[in-house]
C-alpha cells in the first residue's frame, strides 16, 4: 500500500512538473515582450540559446603588422603579454578575451632598424569583437625636413638675379642670406641631391663640405650649408696700377675675417710677384660698412715692383669662418706703371712743352706729346689720359714700350681708370687720308719688337675710338709686332665705326675696327668693336698673316661687322692667320638693330689658315639676315678657299632670329675642308638657323644639337643672350637654355696652354662649371655653351 501511494505521488509530481514546464513554455511565447519571427518555432529558441553561450565564450586577439622593413617591434597588451615582430605578419596573444571586453595595446620600437621607422595602431583600444579581433599596426619611414642655409649672397645682385636650388621636383629661391626648407620632406635613409639651378652673377657657390650637396637623410632633419662668398669687384678693374695705387677686392659678404688672408709666394712665367719684393703690400680689412672689402696697400720703396706685368695671389681668406671662393686662391693680374706721364686736355695748366706730364708738373695736353715724353725716358712707360675729347691730328703711334691708358678723372684725383664714368674719346675726323687703299686713316698704330723680357707688355685700354669716315679707315692697327716675349693687350676699349656706308665711299672701300697684320702675342679682350660700314667690306677684327707661332687671342668682346653694300661683312676675318676665339658675343649690335643689313654677312670668316690651328669655342654668334635672297649668304662661321690649317669649333651658340625664317641663314659653311694632316672638328655646338652645316669633304662632327636657346629678353647689349629660368619643372620641350644639349668638357680636348685660362671663365669673367643637366641627351656632356655660363640653369 505504501509503495502504491508513493508511486502515485511520484507520478502526480511528475505530471505537475510537466504541466508547469508546459505552462512556462506557453507563457514565454505568449509574452508581449517577445515577438517571434514569422514561421518561428522551437528551433529558434535553441539558436538563441547558442548565441547567448557564444557571447560568454572568450575570443582570440591578433596583432597584424605591415610596413616593418627592418628592426624589432614589440606589441604589449593590457595583460602584460608581448608579441615580437621582426617582419610583417600576424600573431595571436596567448589569452582569449571575452566579447565586448575593453583592451589596450602599446608599442615598443622598432629597435635596430636600418632607418628610422614609426609605427601606429589603427585600433589601439577595445572592445573585443566576434569571432576574433585583429589589431592593425602600420609602420613607415620617418620623414624629415631638408633645409639649406645660404651665406654670402650680395642682396643687391640677388634681388634681381636670385639663387635657385632644386631637390627632386622642389625649388627654393634666395634673394639674400638665410635658411629655407624644401616643401617636400625626405624619408630617413632616402637620398637627396640639391642642384644649383641659377647662381647670381659674379657668385661662386659650394656646399660645405663640398660633397654634402647630395647624400642620404640619416636620423633627423638636415640643414646644408651653401657658401657663396665670392669676390665681386676689383678696383681698378683694368689692373693697371701706379706705384701709390691701392687694390680693393669687394666681396659679396659683410664680415671678412681680419688676418685670414695671406700672400702666396708662387711664380708665374713672365710676371713679377708683387708679394715677393722686399717691401710687399699690406693686407688690410676695413671695418663698418666696408667690412666686405679687402684692400692691398703698397709699401715703399718697392711698392708694386718693377714696371710691367705682375700679380698677387691671396690664400686662406674667410668670411664668417667660411672660405672665400670655395677656398680657391684669389689671383689678381696687375700691370704696374711705375713710369707715368699724364695727359689732361681739360686742365688749364696743360701744355705740350718738353718735360710735360711728370707727376707734380703740369700735364701734357695731347696724347702724342705724352707718348713722346714716355719714349724719351728709355724705360717701359705708361701715358695716363684723363677724360675728354682728343682729336686725331696725326696718327697716334706706339713703337717702343709705351702703353696708353684712358678713363681717368680730369685732375687725376684717382689713379684707378674707369672708362665708363670717365669717357676718353679719340676722335678721328681728319680729311686727306683714306682715299685709297694704300693710305688708310688709322687712329692708333702700334708697331714694336721691343717687348722683352716677358714681363714687359704694351697696353691700350680705356678709350672710345671714333673711326674716320674715309673710304679706307681703321680704329687700331697692329703691324709687324713680332719677336716680343711680352704681350700687346687691347682691352676695355669701345671702337665705333659708321652705321651706314658714308656717301661718296670708293667702290672697293674697306672699314675695320682692329687690324692685326704680321704680328704675334696679341690679346684683344673686353672691347666693344663695331666695324665701319663700307661698300666692299666691313670687319670688326681683321687678322692677316698673324698668330702663326702663337694664336692671336680674341676673348670677351662684343664684335660686329656692319654694312657692306657689295662685299662681305664679318665680325672676325682670319686671312692666313690663327686665333683663339672664345667667350665673345658676335653681331650683337645687329641683333638689336636688324636693319639695315649686309649683302653677305658672316660672324667669323676664314679665308686661309696657312698651316696654323684656330680654336673657336664658347661664342654666341648671331647670323643676321642678308639682302640677298640666295641660299647661304648669311653664315655663322664660313671657311672659303684652300684651308691649309686645322679648326676646332666647340661649344658655340650659332643662331638666327627665328630658325628657318628666311631660309638663307646657315650655321657653318665649309666649302673646302682641310686635307690631312689638317682637320676640322665640330663638337658641342647648338645651331638654330635655317640650315645647320654645309660641308664639302669629311670632318669630325658630333654632339651638336638644334634647339632654341630661349635667351632672356633685353635691349642692353652687355646683357644680351643671357639665360632665364623655366617656369615649373623643365623638360626637354620646356628648357630655358638648350645650350646644355651640346657642350663638351673642353679640358679633355687638348687645347694649347694659351687657351686654358679662357675655358674656365665666361664672357663676364664668371667661373664655368661642369654641372651636368639631367635633360642632356645621350652623348652630350651637358656643359653650358656659348658666351655666358648658365650654371646648369635649365631644369
Amino acid at each position: 500500500m505504501y509503495l502504491r501511494i508513493k508511486s502515485f505521488i511520484t507520478k502526480q509530481a511528475l505530471v505537475y512538473r510537466l504541466r508547469f514546464l508546459l505552462l512556462l513554455f506557453l507563457s514565454f511565447f505568449s509574452c508581449s515582450c517577445y515577438k517571434p519571427p514569422p514561421g518561428g518555432g522551437l528551433l529558434d529558441f535553441f539558436n538563441f540559446k547558442t548565441s547567448l553561450d557564444a557571447i560568454d565564450t572568450p575570443v582570440p586577439v591578433f596583432a597584424q603588422v605591415s610596413g616593418l622593413s627592418s628592426g624589432t617591434l614589440t606589441v604589449t597588451n593590457g595583460l602584460g603579454e608581448t608579441l615580437t615582430f621582426t617582419s610583417n605578419g600576424a600573431q595571436k596573444f596567448p589569452t582569449l578575451v571575452k566579447y565586448k571586453s575593453a583592451y589596450s595595446v602599446t608599442l615598443s620600437g622598432p629597435v635596430g632598424a636600418s632607418v628610422n621607422l614609426t609605427c601606429k595602431i589603427s585600433n589601439p583600444n577595445g572592445p573585443i569583437l566576434l569571432p576574433q579581433t585583429t589589431i592593425f599596426i602600420t609602420c613607415g619611414v620617418v620623414f624629415y625636413d631638408l633645409s639649406v642655409n645660404v651665406i654670402g649672397l650680395d642682396p643687391t645682385v640677388a634681388a634681381t638675379d636670385p639663387l635657385i636650388l632644386q631637390n627632386m621636383g622642389d625649388r627654393i629661391s634666395f634673394n639674400a642670406d638665410g635658411t629655407k626648407k624644401f616643401a617636400t620632406q625626405v624619408g630617413d635613409g632616402a637620398s637627396y641631391s640639391v642642384s644649383l639651378i641659377s647662381v647670381p652673377k659674379g657668385h661662386t657657390c659650394s656646399f660645405i663640405p663640398v660633397t654634402s650637396g647630395s647624400g642620404n637623410i640619416s636620423g633627423g632633419p638636415l640643414t646644408l650649408t651653401l657658401d657663396c662668398i665670392s669676390p665681386l669687384k676689383y678696383i681698378p678693374s683694368t689692373g693697371i696700377l701706379a706705384p701709390s695705387s691701392k687694390v680693393s677686392i669687394q666681396l659679396s659678404y659683410h664680415g671678412i675675417d681680419p688676418g685670414s688672408c695671406s700672400f702666396d709666394f708662387i711664380t708665374i712665367s713672365g710676371k713679377n710677384n708683387a708679394a715677393a719684393t722686399a717691401s710687399p703690400p699690406s693686407i688690410t680689412y676695413p671695418s663698418g660698412t666696408n667690412n666686405n672689402t679687402i684692400v692691398l696697400v703698397p709699401n715703399g720703396p718697392d711698392f708694386w715692383g718693377p714696371s710691367g706685368e705682375g700679380f698677387v695671389q691671396l690664400s686662406g681668406c674667410t668670411g664668417g669662418g667660411l672660405p672665400i671662393s670655395n677656398g680657391n686662391p684669389i689671383l689678381l693680374n696687375l700691370t704696374v706703371a711705375s713710369n707715368i706721364r699724364f695727359v689732361d686736355v681739360n686742365d688749364p695748366s696743360a701744355g705740350d712743352t718738353p718735360g710735360c706730364g711728370v707727376l707734380g708738373d703740369p700735364p701734357c695736353r695731347s696724347i702724342p706729346q705724352g707718348i713722346t715724353e714716355c719714349d724719351a725716358s728709355g724705360l717701359p712707360c705708361s701715358v695716363f689720359v684723363a677724360e675728354g675729347t682728343y682729336p686725331v691730328v696725326s696718327q697716334i703711334f706706339l713703337g717702343n714700350t709705351t702703353s696708353l691708358v684712358g678713363g681717368f678723372p680730369s685732375g687725376f684725383s684717382s689713379l684707378a681708370p674707369d672708362p665708363v664714368n670717365h669717357v676718353t674719346l679719340i676722335q678721328d675726323t681728319r680729311i686727306g687720308c683714306g682715299a685709297v687703299p694704300t693710305d688708310f686713316c688709322i687712329a692708333v698704330s702700334i708697331s714694336t719688337v721691343g717687348l722683352n723680357p716677358a714681363s714687359t707688355s704694351l697696353t691700350v685700354s680705356g678709350f672710345t675710338i671714333q673711326v674716320n669716315s674715309a673710304s679706307y679707315s681703321e680704329g687700331i692697327l697692329l703691324n709687324g709686332c713680332k719677336f716680343n716675349s711680352g704681350q700687346i693687350r687691347i682691352t676695355q676699349n669701345t671702337i665705333l665705326g659708321d652705321l651706314t656706308v658714308p656717301p661718296g665711299s670708293d667702290v672697293n672701300s674697306n672699314g675695320r675696327g682692329i687690324e692685326v697684320a704680321g704680328s704675334e702675342n696679341i690679346v684683344i679682350s673686353g672691347n666693344t668693336i663695331r666695324g665701319p660700314s663700307r661698300k666692299n667690306s666691313s670687319e670688326g677684327i681683321f687678322l692677316i698673316g698673324s698668330g702663326l707661332s702663337q694664336p692671336i687671342i680674341i676673348t670677351g668682346n662684343i664684335i660686329d661687322g656692319m654694312i657692306a653694300d657689295s662685299g662681305i661683312s664679318a665680325a672676325i676675318d682670319l686671312d692666313f692667320s690663327a686665333a683663339i676665339i672664345a667667350n665673345n658675343k658676335i653681331n650683337a649690335y645687329q641683333f638689336l638693330n636688324p636693319t639695315p643689313v649686309a649683302v653677305i654677312s658672316a660672324g667669323i670668316m676664314i679665308d686661309d689658315a696657312f698651316g696654323g690651328t684656330s680654336y673657336i669655342f664658347n661664342n654666341d654668334i648671331f647670323v643676321p639676315d642678308s639682302q640677298s635672297g640666295m641660299w647661304g649668304p648669311a653664315v655663322g662661321i664660313a671657311a672659303n678657299g684652300d684651308i691649309d690649317g686645322s679648326f676646332l669649333i666647340l661649344n658655340n651658340q650659332i643662331f638666327s632670329t627665328v630658325a628657318g625664317s628666311t631660309g638663307n641663314t646657315l650655321a657653318i659653311l665649309l666649302s673646302e675642308p682641310p686635307a690631312p694632316p689638317f682637320s676640322t672638328i665640330l663638337r658641342g655646338n647648338n645651331y638654330f638657323t635655317g640650315t645647320d652645316i654645309v660641308v664639302t669633304g669629311s670632318l669630325v662632327n658630333s654632339n651638336n644639337y638644334n634647339s632654341n636657346p630661349r635667351f632672356k629678353s633685353t635691349t642692353l647689349i652687355d646683357q644680351l643672350w643671357n639665360f632665364t629660368s623655366s617656369s615649373g619643372t623643365s623638360s626637354p620641350t620646356d628648357s630655358p637654355c638648350s645650350s646644355l644639349y651640346g657642350g663638351i668638357d673642353l679640358s679633355t680636348i687638348g687645347l694649347p696652354l694659351a687657351a686654358i685660362p679662357y675655358i674656365g671663365i665666361d664672357f663676364s669673367g664668371n667661373g664655368r662649371t661642369t654641372i651636368t643637366n639631367p635633360l642632356t641627351p645621350i652623348g652630350g656632356d651637358g656643359i653650358s655653351i656659348g658666351a655666358v655660363e648658365s650654371d646648369s640653369n635649365c631644369f
